[in-house]
Formats: structure tokens, C-alpha cells, sequence
């Protein structure tokens, strides 16, 4: 049986879980028997605390979040050695026990710790990494050791290979995207109303709120906004809409499990530009505005709605009510939207699994 570990986690955004889902998805359809590893735990207790606190730092303090972000471009391999010496003994056992015949890793912080711990303990696994920031990668992500890092886009394989990455250590598989966001046949049709699904369109508060607030005076607008598990967010949309009569008519709410009927619905996504939901939003042929960004990490991620003409950015609440008036007066969005069919990069997760099986295969021979 062909055994492959997927080093990931668990709570530092929705990214991660979906890629190593995805993956897993196609490997066991393979007949690959898989386990997914949540990797923070392993490091202790400084490792949840480090877990648990992405959320809070990313949407309450960004700026602490922007400057540990800067922290780890500039000394990248002081934080992988510091990961390392952490997360060695605990992994090492989970390695062990497992037996893999192949490991990728699908979160940034886990990649040049692993590579050393394969090294310094003689194992002889095929270690991959799959690189899930869209436009451009944080350093952490590098790692020459990988047999293979998949990247998303011909521009992310460019960037490498000036870095000094070898051609048959990059292979462009674009981005593990969850299977159940089926594709339309044909372009979505608008009639009466314009459905517009949020999902936690800014990591700031007061502006979620005020983008809530300003697409409610849009007549045609029938709008769903998905807060996820930021209880703050909803209950400070609850509130509001009770208070004030103009939000009636939006709909809240919390984590849901019904994604794919979400997105099917909305003819426009509003969304920070988190790759993952950048890219379910294209998977689904549906027009995207990237409304927000994390610190560093996302900051270009809007450059693959904006070049493949499937959308806009408008990070100015102020400025997003004459946006999308002007999208259904000019009635430009059916062409949004039939682009976003044709924008690419959201099925990767089928050719990373052929890869990985290929590798167990060979080994068997």
C-alpha cells in the first residue's frame, strides 16, 4: 500500500485543509492510503499558541501580524532552523510510525525544517512541497532540498527558476481546488437580481461593515455574507442588520458547509485575496472583487483576477457601490463571469496526485 504523509494545518487560515483535502481526495481515488498532519501541535505548546493566534493577529493586529511576516522574509532560514529544533523529535516519530513513501508539505513553515530532518536522519523519502501563494510566494516557501515544488503559475515557476531552482525541481500544477466546486457548463445568467456573496471581505471590521452597507443601496443587489468562524464579524453583522432597516435584506452567516451552492448562486464574489477563494470564485464562473488582503502575503494576489480580466480590486468601501452599479449598467459582468471560466490555475490537485503516485509507483519497481 502506497503511503503518503501531507504535512499541513489546521487553523492558520482555510487554505491549507482544503489544498491537503483536495490532494488527498485524488491520491486515495489512486488507492493510496494518506494522513494528513497537522504539524503546529508537534511543536508543543509555543506551536498551538503560534496556531491559534494567526487568526487574531491577522484580523485585530495586522500590523504585528505585517511585522512577523517581515520578519521571517528577512531571516527565513533562522525561523526554519528555530522550526526545526521544535518540531524535530515529535515528527520524527510521526514519520516513523507512518512510514511514508512520500512527503509534501502544503503549509510555508514546514518545508526547508523537514528537508533537514530527512537529511540529518538518513531517510531516503521524497520530500515535495506544494506552494499555494498565487502571485508571489513568501521566501519560506523555498526550499532547493524538495524533489519538486508544484507552483501555480508559469510567473511563480520564473521567479524560481532566476532564484537558482532547477527546471526538474518545478512543475506548474496550478492550485488544489476542492472537486465539489463544479464548474458551470455555460455562463451564468443574470435576471432580475444580482447575487452578491461576501466572504469576510476585509480582515478589518469597520470595513466589512461599511461594504455591507454601501451594496445595500443597490436595488438590483440580493446579497449573502459568509463570515466563516470570525464570531466577532458575525455578531457585529447580527447587530446591525437589526438595527439598522436598510440591511434587511442581506442574509449572515456563519461557517457553512454548503461552498459550492454558494458560489453557484452568486454571480459576484466579494472576497480578500486569500488564493484559495480567489480561485474557487474562478472554478465557479463567477466575477471577483478582491476587497482586502493580509499583510504581505496576499498583497498581489488580485494581479490573477485583474489579468485575466474576471474582475476588479477595490480594497475603498467608499468606492464599491459605484463599482458594481457601473458592472450592471454597462452590463459588463456576463463577460466577467464567462472569463472566469476560462482564467485556469484551479485544478491542480489531480496532477500533483498523479505525481506523487508515480513516485510510489517506481518505488515499488
Amino acid at each position: 500500500m502506497n503511503k503518503v504523509l501531507i504535512l499541513m494545518a489546521e487553523r492558520t487560515g482555510t487554505g491549507h485543509k482544503s489544498a491537503a483535502n483536495a490532494i488527498e481526495k485524488h491520491l486515495v481515488s489512486l488507492g493510496c492510503t494518506v494522513k494528513q498532519l497537522n504539524c503546529f501541535p508537534l511543536m508543543g505548546k509555543i506551536g498551538v499558541r503560534m496556531e491559534n493566534c494567526y487568526i487574531p493577529l491577522t484580523t485585530k493586529h495586522p500590523g504585528i501580524w505585517k511585522i512577523s511576516h517581515g520578519f521571517t522574509q528577512i531571516f527565513t532560514d533562522v525561523m526554519h532552523s528555530w522550526i526545526y529544533h521544535r518540531v524535530k523529535k515529535n515528527l520524527l516519530k510521526e514519520i516513523n510510525d507512518f512510514q511514508p513513501d512520500v512527503i509534501i508539505s502544503v503549509h510555508c513553515m514546514f518545508t526547508k525544517a523537514v528537508s533537514r530532518l530527512l537529511k540529518k536522519n538518513h531517510l531516503n523519502i521524497p520530500f515535495l512541497i506544494n506552494v499555494i501563494d498565487l502571485v508571489n510566494p513568501p521566501k519560506v516557501w523555498r526550499d532547493r532540498r524538495a524533489q519538486m515544488s508544484f507552483v501555480p503559475t508559469e510567473p511563480v515557476k520564473e521567479q524560481y527558476l532566476r532564484l537558482g531552482f532547477k527546471p526538474e525541481q518545478l512543475l506548474v500544477s496550478g492550485f488544489p481546488i476542492r472537486e465539489d466546486i463544479v464548474p458551470p457548463t455555460t455562463p451564468k445568467q443574470i435576471q432580475d437580481k444580482v447575487h452578491i456573496l461576501m466572504v469576510n471581505p476585509s480582515i478589518n471590521l469597520k470595513k466589512n461593515l461599511a461594504y455591507v452597507r454601501e451594496l445595500c443601496q443597490i436595488d438590483r443587489a440580493e446579497i449573502t455574507f459568509v463570515c466563516g468562524r470570525d464570531e466577532r464579524l458575525f455578531k457585529a453583522l447580527t447587530n446591525e442588520k437589526h438595527q439598522n432597516p436598510q440591511l434587511a435584506k442581506i442574509q449572515v452567516l456563519g461557517f457553512v458547509s454548503n461552498m459550492p451552492e454558494l458560489l453557484n448562486w452568486a454571480h459576484v464574489l466579494l472576497t480578500k485575496a486569500g488564493p484559495n477563494m480567489l480561485l474557487e470564485g474562478t472554478r465557479s464562473g463567477t466575477a471577483v472583487v478582491v476587497t482586502g488582503h493580509i499583510p504581505g502575503q496576499e498583497a498581489k494576489n488580485y494581479q490573477y483576477i485583474t489579468a485575466n480580466r474576471c474582475g476588479a480590486r477595490c480594497e475603498n468601501p467608499r468606492k464599491i457601490r459605484a463599482l458594481l452599479q457601473d458592472w450592471i449598467d454597462r452590463d459588463v459582468l456576463p463577460e466577467y463571469m464567462q472569463n472566469a471560466l476560462h482564467a485556469g490555475g484551479n485544478d491542480g490537485a489531480k496532477m500533483i496526485a498523479d505525481y506523487i503516485f508515480g513516485i510510489c509507483q517506481s518505488n515499488v519497481l
